[in-house]
């Protein structure tokens, strides 16, 4: 064994102490070493872990050589998924005198390569030009190994979906003048569905699993029916765990037998949550921040079914309520079939107390609901439920009660690529109802509220979001809209509509029959968890003339337009459990015609705090 010289030991020792302090230490610099276009530049900086500081010096991340070697990978794989299938990406860096950190990817993209020939064998149950058109590929374009790894195998569930449950698909590439692809297609049999075993059952009758399958005995095998059956399985709400395990039955050819496997849920759970969550004022305004804690009683499979049944027990405290806590007690009892049809039903006997700095609103009533099929991103929901109120406001002559019944629908569409923190994607509500009173000049109401949000991600770390929304309710006898009572009509302010008014008893003191909110936004990631934001708000609410507007007549109620407009900055910081955001918003005295007294000025701003929400 050959000695190292006790020199060269300790200068080893030395260098690798030092390298270990690398790690941690600011980066000054990042330079991409390759012809790139200023727009290439900046995507490639938005794919990187390491960040460079902004013009502001802020955004950047301390250096790690992990992070080095990963950001080296991402380029690579950046470049090959463009047709550089010989791209190469050298990292290295240098520690200046100021003790910040150089980073330096040298790049080598090396030729591009375009798909220039595809050739297919073995196909039978698809064409040529149907599998081309699947896998989305073009002759003469950048050869994209990702994407097309990722197409081939949705084929290959394709194909699962028409019975080839044994399908293989063998990719192979030429490399010449560009790629030429072959795929050679081995479809088999087509099977179809032998012998359904479930396994693990101990409590639960049998026929409550087999009723949620959408194959039978003698089927044409399908994938994504048995997905979908897994999921329906494990909705009923009867089960912890559901697989289904599909075996070629080798005495049967093109046969495949089913095994299901079950884990039963215990019969009694108790949940306890506790944290932030946006709840709903007494009036229609915008939801609130709050800080709630729940226990909720559940007891499974009733009568060894699927039914389900549960106490909940509630209260929390919004932000901007502090003083008055809101408590919900209801008793849900839930079935996923409702009259032998596939209809998720709720039945919820309720008492729900809201409070605000002005009126309150204690609800309790029963509520029948319905959910209709459940799509992948889409869900309706109907509802209807009959309800006893007590209403109370600022003046005694406000306090009303009675029994109210309501109709309501529910449509929402939620396709964005994160619920909490949503980068790019829609959603949209709409949500009709009708209202029966105890009023005696009203006899009912219709209210209709639209809701739509859509969120672009522009210059690749940054994300522009807007929201556009509009309620509006009628009264019959037409022209009685003016008997409803505050927690009927509509509100705008607050931490989640218009922020450069505190709360919605700031903008007006009166509510209003119908309601246009609009918000535009710009979230700019800084550092770490930390963003930033700019944001301009709008609204106006239609409401009666008062006596101290001018054109009011007693005996010819009117409505008119108020408006108020604001614009801000803000910081959004990212959690685990979801956004939590601090704005502060300058009133527009120009275009808004409502105002509160303290912030006539614009050098006044209005701070909000909000958890969960990013509209």
């Amino acid at each position: 064994m050959t000695r190292i010289p006790r020199l060269a030991l300790i200068l080893l020792t030395l260098a690798v102490g030092l390298a270990g302090q690398v790690d941690g230490l600011p980066i000054a610099k990042i330079t991409l070493r390759d012809s790139l276009s200023f727009a290439d530049q900046r995507q490639l900086m938005g794919l990187m872990k390491l960040k460079t500081p902004s013009i502001f010096g802020l955004g950047s991340t301390p250096f790690s050589r992990r992070a080095l070697k990963v950001d080296a990978i991402t380029l690579r794989n950046f470049f090959v998924s463009r047709g550089y299938l010989e791209a190469q990406v050298a990292d290295s860096f240098t520690v200046l005198p100021d003790g910040r950190v150089e980073v330096i990817q040298t790049i080598d993209r090396g030729r591009q390569y375009n798909l220039t020939a595809i050739s297919i064998a073995g196909n039978r149950h698809m064409t040529r030009e149907e599998i081309i058109n699947f896998l989305g590929v073009q002759l003469g374009e950048p050869y994209n190994p990702v994407v097309l790894r990722n197409r081939l195998e949705d084929l290959r569930h394709h194909y699962q979906n028409q019975g080839k449950l044994a399908v293989d698909i063998l990719e192979e590439i030429e490399i010449e003048d560009g790629i030429r692809l072959r795929l050679t297609i081995s479809e088999g049999l087509t099977y179809s569905v032998g012998d359904v075993t479930i396994r693990g059952l101990t409590h639960v009758p049998e026929w409550t699993v087999r009723r949620e399958l959408l194959f039978e005995y003698g089927d044409t095998f399908d994938r994504s029916k048995l997905l979908l059956s897994q999921r329906r399985i494990f909705e009923s709400g009867m089960f912890g765990a559901v697989e289904i395990i599909p075996t070629l039955r080798a005495s049967g050819p093109g046969v495949a037998d089913l095994e299901i496997r079950i884990r039963e849920l215990k019969r009694r759970s108790v949940d306890l949550s506790l944290g932030f969550r946006q709840t709903k004022p007494p009036g229609e305004g915008e939801p609130n921040t709050a800080l709630y804690s729940s226990v909720q009683f559940w007891r499974a499979r009733v009568l060894n079914s699927s039914v389900r049944t549960g106490l909940t027990v509630e209260g929390d405290l919004t932000l901007e309520n502090i003083g008055k806590p809101n408590f919900l007690l209801a008793w849900d009892i839930i079935t996923p079939w409702t009259l032998g049809l596939r209809i998720p039903t709720s039945l919820r006997f309720f008492s729900d107390y809201r409070a605000s700095q002005g009126p309150t609103l204690w609800q309790s009533g029963i509520e029948l609901s319905f959910v209709s099929k459940r799509l992948e991103k889409a869900q309706l929901r109907g509802a209807f439920g009959w309800v006893f109120i007590k209403a109370s406001g600022d003046l005694p002559d406000e306090t009303v009660q009675g029994a109210e019944p309501r109709l309501k629908v529910d449509y929402r569409y939620r396709g964005v690529d994160n619920l909490l923190a949503p980068r790019r994607g829609t959603v949209f509500q709409l949500l009709p109802s009708i209202h029966g009173t105890f009023l005696d000049e009203v006899d009912g109401f219709a209210k209709l509220e639209v809701d739509f949000r859509r969120y672009r991600p522009i210059f690749r770390p940054a994300v522009l979001a807007y929201r556009f929304k509009f309620s509006i309710l009628e009264a019959w006898p037409l022209g009685s809209s003016l008997s409803l009572k505050r927690y009927h009509l509509f509100e705008l302010g607050g931490s989640t509509s218009l922020r450069g008014w505190l709360d919605p008893g700031k903008f007006s003191k009166v509510g209003g029959t119908a309601k246009v909110l609009a918000n535009i936004e710009l979230r700019i990631p800084l550092f770490w968890v930390i963003g930033g934001e700019l944001f301009l708000d709008g609204g106006a609410l239609r409401v009666f003339l008062t006596d101290r507007d001018r054109g009011y007549d007693a005996a010819r109620p009117a409505q008119h337009w108020i408006t108020g407009w604001d614009f801000g900055i803000g910081l959004l910081i990212s959690t685990p459990l979801g956004p939590i955001r601090m704005d502060a918003a300058f009133q527009d005295a120009r275009l808004s015609t409502a105002f509160e007294e303290a912030s006539l000025s614009a050098l006044i701003p209005t701070y909000q705090l909000a958890f969960l929400h990013t509209f």
